[in-house]
C-alpha cells in the first residue's frame, strides 16, 4: 500500500513536470507558427497598397486623358468660329505677305516697324481689294505665300491644340480644304504677328480706313513712276539753257596792273568805327594813335583781325593852333627828347611793323628831328612811311643819308568824304600803281563809307589784275 501510494505520489508529482513541458512545447509551436504568419501578412498588404496606386494612376491619367480630349472637342468648334468672324481683319496681313514673298517674315516685321506710316495706309480692310491682289499676283507666289505661312503656324500652336491631330475630331475633320480658305485660315492666325508693330500707332483703323483705300487705289494705279523720269527731261530740257550765260562766265584775269597799299589812320577814337576796316576782305595796314582811351584795345583787335599795326605818330604842323594830340614831336625839343617820345609811343601800343606821321607838316621838314625820329626806326627795325603832308619833307633825304628805305604815300582818299570824290581818288591811285607798280593810298577809320567803297570795289580790283597788301 505505501508502494502505490508512493507511486501515486511520484505520479502526481511527475505530471505537472510533463505538462509544464507539453505547455511549453506548446507555446514554442505557437510562436513559431505566428512568426512565420507575420512576415507573409506585411508582403502581402505591400503588394495590395502598390497594386492599389498602380490602379489610382491608371485611372488617373485615363481621366486626364479624357477631359484633355473633351477639351479639344469643345475648343476646335469654337476655333473655327471665332477665326470665320474675323476674317475680314484677318485678310489684311496676307494682303501684305502675298507681294512680298520673297522677304522672310523678320524682315517683313522690321520693314513695317521701320516705315510705319505707309504700312498704315497701305492696309484696306475691303474684300474686294483682296481679291483683286490676289488675281495680280502669280500662283507661284501665292503657293510660296501659303507653304510660309503653314510653317509659322505649326511653330505657334499652343499646347492645348497640338493633340488635335491623334483625336476622333481631327480624323473625322473634312481633308478637302480649297487653297484660298487654307491661305484665309494661316492669315487668321498669323494676325499677331503683323499687327505688333502697327500698335504703336495711336491713331484708330476706322479713321485711318478711308486713307487705305485711297493709297491702295494709288498703289494699283502707280501713277508715281511716270514722274521720275519726267522730272529728268525737264532737267534734260533746261540744260541746253545753260550755254547761253557761259560767255558771262569766262571772264579772263588781267595782266599783273601793281601793287595797292591801303593805310587807314586815326585809330583809338572809336572802336565801332574800327570794326568796318576790320572786316574788310583783303590785307590793309591801320595806324593807332598814341595816349587815347581806345589806343592799346585798337592796337590788340587790328592783330586779331590778321591785320598790320603801325604807329601814327604825332607831329606839330605848320599851322600852331592845331593840337596834333598827345605824345607829338614838337618844336623846341632836342634829340634825346624826341627819341624818348617815340620810344614811350611805340611800347604803348607794341607790337608794330612800323609808324607814320600824323600831322607834321612843319616837323617832317625839320632834318634835325626826323634825324633823331629815324635813329628809333632804325633801333626798333620797323619801317617809316612819310605821310606827305607838305611838300617840303625831308624824310627820304634824311633816310638816305643814313642808308636806310622809307615809303612814300601817293594820294589820299577821304579829303572830299562824298563817294565820287572817294571814287576818282581811288582811280588815281590805280593809275600811279599802273605806272610805278605800286601805291600807297591813305584814308582815315572815321570815314565808314570808304570800307564800304572798298568792299564793293575789291572783286573789280582782283579781276583788273591789281593786288592788294600790306607794306613790308
Amino acid at each position: 500500500m505505501p508502494e502505490k501510494e508512493d507511486k501515486g505520489k511520484t505520479s502526481k508529482k511527475t505530471s505537472p513536470k510533463k505538462t509544464a513541458a507539453q505547455t511549453q512545447s506548446k507555446t514554442k509551436s505557437r510562436s513559431g507558427t505566428t512568426a512565420k504568419k507575420k512576415p507573409r501578412s506585411s508582403t502581402a498588404r505591400k503588394k495590395r497598397s502598390r497594386g492599389n496606386l498602380i490602379a489610382a494612376l491608371v485611372i488617373l491619367c485615363v481621366l486626364l486623358l479624357g477631359f484633355n480630349l473633351v477639351l479639344v472637342l469643345k475648343l476646335v468648334p469654337n476655333l473655327k468660329n471665332s477665326l470665320k468672324s474675323d476674317t475680314g481683319t484677318a485678310q489684311t496681313p496676307l494682303e501684305k505677305e502675298i507681294p512680298s514673298t520673297e522677304q522672310t517674315p523678320k524682315t517683313e516685321a522690321a520693314h513695317t516697324s521701320a516705315t510705319q506710316k505707309p504700312s498704315v495706309a497701305a492696309q484696306p480692310h475691303t474684300d474686294s481689294a483682296v481679291q483683286q491682289k490676289r488675281q495680280n499676283t502669280p500662283a507661284a507666289q501665292q503657293k510660296t505665300a501659303s507653304s510660309q505661312e503653314k510653317v509659322l503656324t505649326a511653330k505657334k500652336t499652343t499646347p492645348a491644340a497640338q493633340p488635335a491631330p491623334h483625336s476622333p475630331a481631327a480624323a473625322s475633320a473634312p481633308v478637302s480644304h480649297t487653297a484660298s480658305a487654307a491661305q484665309k485660315d494661316t492669315a487668321k492666325k498669323e494676325k499677331p504677328v503683323v499687327h505688333p508693330a502697327p500698335q504703336k500707332n495711336p491713331i484708330p483703323e476706322k479713321s485711318v480706313a478711308p486713307d487705305k483705300k485711297n493709297t491702295a487705289s494709288k498703289k494699283n494705279s502707280v501713277p508715281e513712276k511716270p514722274a521720275v523720269p519726267d522730272k529728268k527731261k525737264t532737267v534734260q530740257t533746261m540744260q541746253p539753257v545753260q550755254p547761253a550765260a557761259k560767255p558771262e562766265k569766262p571772264r579772263k584775269r588781267a595782266p599783273y596792273a601793281g601793287n595797292l597799299t591801303f593805310v587807314f589812320d586815326d585809330a583809338g577814337h572809336n572802336l565801332d568805327q574800327l570794326e568796318y576796316f576790320l572786316r574788310l576782305p583783303f590785307p590793309c595796314t591801320i595806324a593807332v594813335l598814341p595816349g587815347l582811351r581806345y589806343s592799346s584795345e585798337s592796337a590788340r583787335r587790328i592783330r586779331k583781325a590778321g591785320k598790320q599795326v603801325i604807329l601814327h605818330q604825332p607831329m606839330q604842323s605848320v599851322d600852331l593852333h592845331i593840337n596834333p594830340g598827345p605824345g607829338a614831336v614838337t618844336p623846341g625839343l632836342s634829340a634825346e627828347q624826341i627819341k624818348k617820345i617815340v620810344r614811350k609811343n611805340l611800347e604803348e601800343i607794341w607790337p608794330v611793323a612800323g609808324m607814320n606821321n600824323h600831322e607834321g607838316s612843319l616837323m617832317t621838314a625839320d632834318e634835325v628831328a626826323m634825324s633823331a625820329v629815324l635813329d628809333v626806326v632804325a633801333e626798333k627795325h620797323i619801317f617809316f612811311l612819310d605821310s606827305r603832308t607838305t611838300a617840303r619833307s625831308v624824310v627820304a633825304k634824311v633816310a638816305k643819308e643814313k642808308n636806310m628805305a622809307v615809303w612814300e604815300r601817293a594820294i589820299f582818299i577821304d579829303n572830299d568824304k562824298s563817294r565820287a570824290a572817294m571814287e576818282t581818288q581811288i582811280k588815281k591811285g590805280l593809275r600811279i600803281a599802273r605806272q610805278k607798280g605800286s601805291a600807297i593810298m591813305i584814308g582815315h577809320v572815321f570815314t565808314v563809307e570808304l570800307a564800304q567803297l572798298l568792299t564793293e570795289m575789291y572783286p573789280a580790283l582782283i579781276e583788273d589784275g591789281f593786288s592788294l597788301g600790306i607794306i613790308e
